[in-house]
């Protein structure tokens, strides 16, 4: 070791350094852990000197201490190479922590606000198939089209398929979870952003087919405004409806009966508002429908108001989209005050649901 008589130098230094190497060779492990071959005997002496105590170790009690001492120091080492680099890491520790928590929070919103986008795309779906259905598109634009062609082709790798999105191409190949990032999540935290991924292959698919549905709904609406105004697509009055179109058990028989249209609860007094443009071709009291107006819309299509408080119009009077016609009563055959609103196609009734664009239906 080094001593005070000695000069320093760095050519003593580099010995030592070269000495330290032992520690890494088997010939210096070997003679540590040995076992030793003579019994030592620890001669303990008491204060004074007045007690003397001899501790006979044999071989083997030597061998297990030298053996526990080794590991003592070794652990020793290695703890506070250990607490050393906890120390050290210990702010990025606590910043990844946060880091963590606030990811997390985010992906529940996140999963929030997909959900509730997720329920207005598929909302906007239900729109388009019930415009498409109601103007007609499918038929209009096969005539349009004319037959379509069938043949054989290079099918597509699913895998490898590019969606158009905006200005930018996006390969849905990529919107995958990377197997590297599943082995650092928890099993909840896979699932949402397999839901992403997932979420987000139908956006682009969506799109896609959502620009197609437009294009062909603008080819075969242009020039149709006047079929259009005269198609009863919004809801008369808003409200809680209480009744659907279809069979229900009568109010006030108790039997199985028909309801040909919606009854809508409103306060009494709320304003019935024209759903299209047409012609009154009925104002005035109807039995058990109480004050009723019917509006004839053209194409086939009429409507009924029926148990109104008082009615607006008179007979042979046009209306537009969105006029005042009557006012929700409790007129005639009804519990409370509501409209029981129908749509007559051709003579047959129709749940007014197929017309109405209204995103409550």
């Amino acid at each position: 070791m080094f001593s005070s008589r000695e000069p320093w130098n760095w050519d003593r230094l580099l010995g030592l350094l070269k000495q330290s190497k032992n520690l890494f060779t088997t010939q210096f492990w070997k003679k540590v852990t040995s076992k030793p071959e003579a019994e030592l005997t620890l001669v303990l002496l008491s204060k004074g000197h007045r007690e003397v105590q001899k501790l006979h170790l044999s071989p083997t009690h030597q061998w297990f201490i030298k053996v526990a001492s080794v590991a003592g120091v070794v652990l020793f080492v290695f703890s506070g190479i250990f607490l050393i680099d906890f120390l050290i890491h210990l702010p990025e520790r606590s910043i990844l922590k946060t880091e963590n928590s606030s990811l997390k929070k985010e992906l529940n919103k996140l999963q929030y606000h997909m959900d509730a986008l997720q329920t207005s795309l598929d909302r906007v779906s239900r729109f388009d198939q019930k415009l498409r259905a109601l103007t007609e598109v499918d038929k209009e634009f096969a005539k349009m089209k004319g037959p379509i062609g069938q043949g054989g082709g290079v099918v597509e790798d699913p895998a490898n398929q590019k969606f158009d999105f905006g200005d930018f191409q996006v390969d849905s190949s990529q919107l995958d979870m990377d197997e590297d990032s599943t082995k650092y999540l928890d099993r909840r935290e896979v699932f949402l952003f397999q839901k992403l991924y997932s979420w987000m292959r139908r956006l682009y698919k969506d799109s896609e087919l959502s620009e197609q549905s437009v294009e062909e709904l603008f080819e075969v609406l242009k020039g149709r405004e006047i079929q259009i105004a005269a198609t009863p697509s919004i809801i008369p009055v808003q409200g809680w409806i209480t009744s659907h179109f279809g069979y229900r058990m009568d109010p006030f028989t108790g039997r199985r009966a028909m309801h040909r249209g919606l009854d809508v609860a409103a306060k009494e007094g709320t304003p019935v508002l024209a759903p299209a443009d047409g012609i009154v071709t009925f104002s005035g009291a109807n039995g058990g429908f109480g004050n009723t107006v019917m509006v004839f819309h053209g194409y086939g299509i009429s409507t009924l108001y029926a148990h109104a408080e008082n009615v607006n119009v008179r007979q042979g009077q046009k209306v537009k989209r969105g006029d005042v016609i009557a006012f929700v009563g409790n007129s005639g055959r009804s519990t409370a005050a509501h409209l029981h609103y129908e749509v007559i196609v051709h003579g047959v009734p129709v749940d007014p649901r197929k017309y109405v664009l209204d995103r409550m239906l």
